[in-house]
């Protein structure tokens, strides 16, 4: 199986009733023991699209308020509201007792808008300033085998090479807290489901500068969808800022290679132990 139907085959839901769906996280797409958020965010956009009269979220907010384990559960979808263009609703990760994730979300459909294209933002320079083949696969294995995520195996990245912090001479003086890359789940185009799960897939950039910090858990994650792809290879800028008590908040841009922006995202995390981890780095 390509990993593009790979994906897909990993959002299986089983509807429980109208509104209620029930699945087992692949942990294909896991960060150790953990569903990956992006992946959440991605069988949760699905739940919403299928109970409401939309296709793709637009704009969609998740909230991670607890962890959610290696285990089954249900997504329960309220719709909020519905008109002709638009229609919105949230949806509620429960596993067992808990409420692990809560999502909400402005869907429409791509197929029917009409409107004026303008103010787009480009490609960042850094894509042309090297040939592709000179980025540098995702792994780490050269720190410890095994450490690479199991969800970073079931796709395509490579790594702008002085963004790569596993594999590189560069200080931390000198690094940014930035990460560019090629992207591709092969086998398709990307849709609405694969642009969620994209939207988080970067590890925390943090690391670019200042190395591995642990386990960095994402607190809240926003994605905007502004177009679904030409192409099945995507480029991804995401760059941290402003760390203050350990936060910092995590944007990202994902083009085609046509230079159509189709994603945007903004995430705030946290640092754990961040004076001992960042002071030691």
């Amino acid at each position: 199986m390509n990993q593009f139907d790979q994906f897909h085959s990993a959002l299986d839901l089983t509807q429980v009733s109208e509104s209620v769906f029930s699945f087992n996280p692949d942990s294909k797409y896991f960060v150790g023991n953990t569903p990956h958020g992006g992946y959440l965010m991605a069988l949760m956009h699905k739940a919403l699209v299928t109970v409401l009269p939309h296709s793709c979220a637009l704009n969609s907010n998740i909230y991670y308020l607890d962890r959610t384990d290696a285990a089954p559960a249900e997504l329960h979808v309220e719709m909020v509201r519905s008109s002709r263009g638009s229609s919105a609703g949230q949806v509620k990760l429960i596993q067992g007792e808990r409420l692990t994730c809560l999502f909400s979300a402005i869907c429409s459909d791509f197929e029917f808008m009409k409107g004026h294209d303008g103010l787009k933002t480009p490609l960042p320079d850094v894509m042309n300033s090297l040939d592709e083949k000179k980025f540098k696969v995702m792994n780490y294995e050269n720190l410890k085998k095994g450490y690479t995520p199991s969800f970073i195996q079931q796709l395509d990245i490579s790594v702008y090479p002085d963004h790569a912090w596993w594999d590189r001479g560069l200080s931390v003086e000198n690094a940014d807290a930035r990460c560019s890359a090629y992207l591709e789940l092969k086998g398709g185009v990307a849709d609405g489901y694969v642009l969620s799960y994209l939207s988080d897939i970067l590890p925390p950039v943090v690391q670019n500068k200042y190395g591995s910090l642990g386990w960095v858990p994402t607190l809240s994650l926003t994605t905007n969808i502004r177009q679904l792809p030409t192409t099945s290879k995507l480029f991804i800028d995401g760059i941290a800022k402003d760390i203050n008590k350990g936060y910092f908040e995590q944007d990202c841009n994902i083009w085609d290679l046509n230079a159509n922006l189709v994603a945007t995202s903004r995430q705030l995390a946290k640092i754990l132990k961040s004076e001992e981890k960042i002071s030691s780095s």
